[in-house]
């Protein structure tokens, strides 16, 4: 048996071996870019990384290798920022996902935190598709995170917030090394204009209704913070982490029933 279900990790007859059963990958996709005062730029990539291997030990899944630049280019104001053109990114996980098709791969589920990788992998799923190739899905875990916001007691601030409560307590789980709290802030968003309320650099709510205005998060943010961190706690963290693990497997398990072709 097969110490690991990272394809990076296995030997070529380990993974030739597996695939013979197994036509279901886990696709990490991260970014580096702020993250507040207090938490590494690389935190969509480790928990996107971390989460697709916790899943992998419950699951019949391989776990592909961790696509870590993804599309940033919003928060390119702050030093340290990395980004991929968008059509870079969708070149990128087109032909890593070819390679794996190649390789027996028909079912992609895309383990992705963060927004800006979102119409690459629309692209990239759709080609899979419609080339009748396979299937892909896709969960945003910090979009899961806002949802299951309230199932995690004690949090204070239940819906996600960039570089907020949930992001810095599922760091202090994975990589408490990497979490400076004691530089952690709370993050003020400017709109520049009392009657529209910036939620993030592109989310905003007017007249109780939300539309999109795509601004600079330097704009916005001194601290690239959008939320309140000071409340994080490891225990959080876990039970983040405990939740989106036993739905993702679940998810698992109906997404292998879905035809392979349309």
């Amino acid at each position: 048996m097969i110490k690991t279900k990272c394809i990076e990790e296995m030997t070529w007859p380990q993974f030739s071996n597996a695939a013979k059963s197994c036509d279901t990958i886990l696709m990490p996709v991260g970014s580096v870019e702020q993250e507040g005062l207090h938490l590494p730029m690389a935190t969509d990539s480790i928990v996107a990384l971390e989460i697709a291997k916790k899943v992998s030990q419950v699951s019949d899944v391989f776990v592909a290798p961790l696509i870590t630049i993804g599309y940033s280019n919003w928060h390119s104001a702050f030093p340290g920022t990395l980004s991929l053109s968008m059509e870079t990114l969708i070149q990128v996980v087109r032909e890593v996902c070819m390679n794996l098709v190649q390789n027996g791969m028909r079912r992609f589920l895309f383990i992705n935190p963060h927004i800006g990788n979102e119409e690459p992998i629309y692209s990239i799923g759709t080609e899979l598709r419609k080339g009748g190739l396979g299937i892909a899905g896709m969960i945003n875990l910090w979009k899961l995170a806002n949802e299951m916001g309230n199932t995690v007691d004690g949090l204070k601030e239940n819906t996600f917030k960039h570089a907020g409560e949930i992001m810095t307590s599922v760091m202090l789980a994975l990589r408490p090394d990497l979490v400076d709290m004691a530089s952690a802030k709370k993050g003020l968003l400017n709109s520049d204009n009392a009657s529209i309320t910036m939620e993030t650099s592109r989310r905003c709510k007017f007249q109780g209704y939300h539309v999109e205005i795509f601004r600079m998060s330097k704009e916005l943010t001194d601290t690239g913070a959008m939320g309140d961190p000071r409340e994080a706690t490891k225990s959080k963290g876990e039970e983040m982490i405990r939740c989106w693990v036993e739905y993702i497997s679940h998810f698992i398990d109906e997404f292998k029933k879905i035809p392979l072709s349309a």
